[in-house]
């Protein structure tokens, strides 16, 4: 398929539908409406107030709150699920917590960036779909940002705070946090700690999920300081630590899995007389990560210890030339280290070391360019422009030296550089429904793994990896048509996409080369396969259908294929969630039915099988018992129904029946 001639057939379309819509009949306030609030309807940004509707209970997990918004996710366990935007996974997508990158430091990964941080560290949850929308340029699947929570001043000095605890009966998992904050005139301050353990979970039938445990540490300080009237210096700090987490479904587990995060930033509005606002930010992160099967039966021992530091720095300005013409920048640079290894141990043998990541320094650079023009009032388009370059340098002369048996020409040191671009067109076409077209080319670079890594074991296809520095950057041209619908107490919206890649990444078998992992199947090497497609749709409704009343449905639908049509691996199949919620001033009652389809277009050359659909119903209660105590309890699939999500690796059932209760008293 000519994928030039796709693309160029979108411009037009956007083009055409862009005289339509300019013929609407203007609305003086869309101009300022679209400028100050932001608003892109491919987009999701809660703040902690309206995350109050979708963090039910207390004792939700982060990964929990993104399901609702329509994230998938892969899980290996019961632990830290890798999440999914648009069955796209975090090889094509940014995760960062409060706009900073952090690298990930688990070959396996069992540590998304999500799981470094606890819902009592958030203050907004920021959705991006694809490369069209923020300040940055993101990867070309679109970003997560899970932003910190930081107090609003106030007029004398005050303090609050709360205590929680909570405890689940199917997985044993108690749950305590304490959290304060202290604010003034200048300053704001958030201090938090939680910890976090739980048993091993049990399935339907009260059977237990065997090494699905964990432990869990968490502490957070995140503050503000008030230099002028709309100038801040915000700093976050995040440190997180889990212990002895079983993963059911891979041949490993973790020892633990360790976060230092730090960033400080400077925002100002009206900076120098000429930018309209700017934001300035440094941080510093480093994560250790250490498998080890010391729990298990395997017949021989492995330690595969992996370690990240990431050094970052970003810069976002606007300014506005005139009443309807505002152009925005972004610039970011990072420089990562990637580092880790393995030793197995057999009896009676000498251990045996590899590298699996050669100490990889890349330093990136990445700059955006986004001009938002107001042609009517109604009408906004704005064309934007991105580009990246990185430079990675292989500093383990042993990794090298391994991945010099596959690649004789390879050199110590490399670069590349990417490019996207597009436009956006938002059109108000009445006072309560916003209309906008994103038609955009974007590129990303392969991941260490996919680059540099060397026999990697991937338990889902029962193959062992190696990375390709010779990959071609993933390309692809992607279109999105949202509609947003808001009028009294209904709000809908909408998108239908499609992302059209070239030169798609994937693991390709070569029968030619042996495995190392005992009872693999072989070995796969990171390849571009060619073209690829993912279509699909999206909707969420909110209504207040009384005062009392309100629901909430989500429905995601995900195709992909290659364009030989063989399906994508890991697409999620057809789902939906309904919620619907009772409440008055002091209590309400929410519930919950969750759908999943059958997914029978599998990807047999990646060993996946069709999944089985399925339904379950949850019950929540929260009764405010008075402005200190505050209690909340429920029952989640509540006719204790066995099933799994098409994305669990292994097929390993979800928990049963799970009854939870959990207790907060504010001060």
């Amino acid at each position: 398929m000519n994928f030039r001639k796709i693309f160029l057939n979108a411009v037009y379309s956007v083009i055409f539908i862009t005289s339509i819509l300019h013929a609407q009949e203007a609305d003086t306030s869309f101009r300022h409406y679209i400028i100050d609030k932001g608003i892109n309807v491919s987009r999701i940004n809660l703040s902690k107030e309206e995350l109050g509707f979708y963090k039910s209970s207390d004792l939700n997990s982060t990964e929990e709150i993104l399901n609702r918004l329509g994230i998938s996710f892969i899980r290996r366990g019961n632990y830290a699920p890798e999440p999914v935007i648009r069955g796209l996974n975090t090889n094509q997508t940014d995760i960062t917590i409060n706009g900073m990158k952090i690298m990930p430091a688990c070959t396996d990964k069992m540590d998304p960036v999500t799981s470094y941080v606890e819902t009592e560290n958030l203050g907004e949850i920021e959705i991006e779909s694809g490369t069209g929308t923020g300040s940055l340029l993101s990867n070309s699947g679109g970003k997560i940002d899970l932003g910190l929570y930081t107090p609003k001043f106030s007029e004398s000095f005050r303090y609050n705070g709360n205590i929680k605890s909570g405890y689940q009966l199917a997985s044993e998992n108690y749950k305590g946090s304490f959290n304060l904050n202290l604010t003034d005139k200048k300053f704001s301050i958030n201090v938090n700690t939680t910890f976090n353990t739980s048993g091993d979970y049990k399935k339907s039938g009260g059977i237990a999920v065997w090494n699905s445990g964990f432990k869990k540490y968490n502490f957070s300080l995140n503050g503000s300081y008030k230099l002028k009237s709309k100038d801040l210096i915000n700093i976050n700090g995040i440190i997180d630590d889990a212990y002895d987490v079983g993963y059911p479904a891979l041949l490993m587990d973790v020892g633990s899995a360790k976060a230092r995060i730090i960033g400080l930033d400077y925002q100002a509005d009206n900076f120098m007389k000429f930018f309209n606002n700017m934001r300035f930010k440094i941080y510093y992160n480093k994560v250790d990560h250490i498998m080890d099967d010391s729990r298990r039966q395997n017949g021989f021992r492995m330690d595969m210890p992996g370690k990240t530091e990431t050094f970052g720095s970003s810069l976002t300005g606007s300014v506005y030339f005139d009443s309807k013409t505002q152009l925005t920048s972004g610039f970011e640079f990072t420089n990562s280290l990637i580092s880790a290894d393995m030793t197995m141990y057999f009896s009676n043998n000498i251990p045996m070391y590899m590298v699996t990541w050669p100490d990889i320094r890349k330093n990136a650079f990445t700059s955006k360019f986004s001009l938002l023009r107001s042609v009517t009032d109604n009408l906004t388009v704005s064309p934007f422009f991105g580009f990246g370059y990185q430079n990675s340098d292989i500093g383990n002369i042993v990794g090298f030296n391994s991945l010099q048996i596959f690649y004789s020409d390879l050199k110590k040191s490399s670069s590349r550089n990417l490019f996207s671009g597009g436009v956006k067109i938002s059109q108000r076409i009445t006072n309560s429904v916003l209309a906008e077209l994103t038609a955009s080319y974007s590129e990303r670079f392969p991941t260490a793994s996919e680059e540099f890594g060397f026999y990697l074991y991937n338990k889902f296809d029962n193959y062992d990896y190696i990375g390709n520095p010779e990959l071609k950057n993933e390309s692809s041209y992607q279109l999105n048509l949202g509609v947003d619908y808001s009028k009294h107490n209904l709000s809908f919206k909408t998108n239908v996409f499609g992302y059209f890649f070239s030169d798609y990444i994937m693991g390709v078998f070569d029968n030619s080369v042996s495995a190392m992992t005992p009872g693999s199947n072989g070995v796969k090497f990171y390849s571009n396969t060619g073209n690829a497609l993912i279509t699909g749709f999206e909707m969420n409704l909110m209504m207040n259908l009384s005062e009392k009343f309100s629901l909430v449905t989500i429905v995601n639908y995900i195709y992909g294929k290659e364009f030989n049509e063989d399906p994508l691996p890991l697409i999620p199949p057809l789902n939906s969630t309904f919620s619907i919620r009772y409440s008055n001033k002091n209590y309400f009652i929410q519930l919950e039915e969750i759908l999943n389809a059958p997914q029978n277009r599998v990807s047999k050359r990646n060993s996946e099988s069709a999944s089985a659909g399925y339904a379950i119903s949850n019950l929540r209660v929260t009764d405010r018992i008075n402005k200190w105590f505050s209690i909340s309890g429920g029952i989640e699939n509540i006719f204790d129904k066995e099933y799994y999500n098409h994305l669990d690796w292994l097929k390993i059932p979800q928990k049963g029946r799970n009854i939870y209760c959990d207790l907060k008293i504010s001060f």
